[in-house]
């Protein structure tokens, strides 16, 4: 059976019935009657949401899924990163899972500085401040890190940076197995 990871992009979807609505239901719908394996980045609750701001409680994301009727999914923990993400809804880490994050950063954001510290520093930050750009490459890196470190088959997202070729292909050589849109993804039901 292929498994499925729904990123944040994904989410957002569905909650605003976008053009892709249609697909991700078709997912959905597969994993409902057994025929696929579709999971959730649990990073998602971490990422801001439309206020602008940062949920303090993991349930009220959980209630934000239930009522988009993803409540059945398995969430894929990220790495536990303190004040980012929640506790019991991340993992512990080795070096190994390190490197593995420190390599999709390059990928994805290579300039944007890797540690919240030397953000901070290149740009003049306050460090105890929340800059949403830092935020949000951590929260991406973190969705495909969990889909990876999970062994999962298909990344379905919108979001173009993971298919921009030259990173979608290096992402695929970290373990990534395919990137996908809603659309295609359907395909591989």
């Amino acid at each position: 059976m292929t498994s499925f990871t729904l990123d944040t992009n994904c989410i957002i979807a569905l909650d605003e019935n976008r053009a892709e609505t249609a697909y991700l239901r078709k997912l959905v719908e597969a994993h409902t009657m057994g025929a696929a394996d579709v999971g959730l980045v649990a990073i998602s609750a971490s990422e801001r949401q439309k206020n602008g701001g940062a949920l303090e409680d993991f349930r009220v994301f959980e209630r934000r899924l239930a009522s988009l009727g993803l409540d059945r999914l398995m969430l894929l923990p990220p790495m536990m990163y303190w004040d980012l993400g929640f506790w019991d809804q991340g993992l512990w880490t080795d070096e190994l899972m390190e490197e593995l994050e420190q390599k999709i950063h390059s990928v994805l954001f290579p300039n944007i500085q890797f540690s919240w510290s030397d953000f901070c520093k290149e740009r003049a930050v306050d460090v105890n401040s929340c800059d949403p750009r830092w935020r949000n490459a951590k929260c991406d890196v973190q969705a495909i890190w969990s889909h990876i470190h999970h062994s999962r088959d298909v990344f379905v997202t919108s979001d173009l940076n993971f298919h921009q070729l030259n990173k979608k292909q290096s992402l695929i050589k970290l373990g990534a197995g395919r990137i996908e849109t809603p659309e295609a993804a359907v395909s591989f039901l």
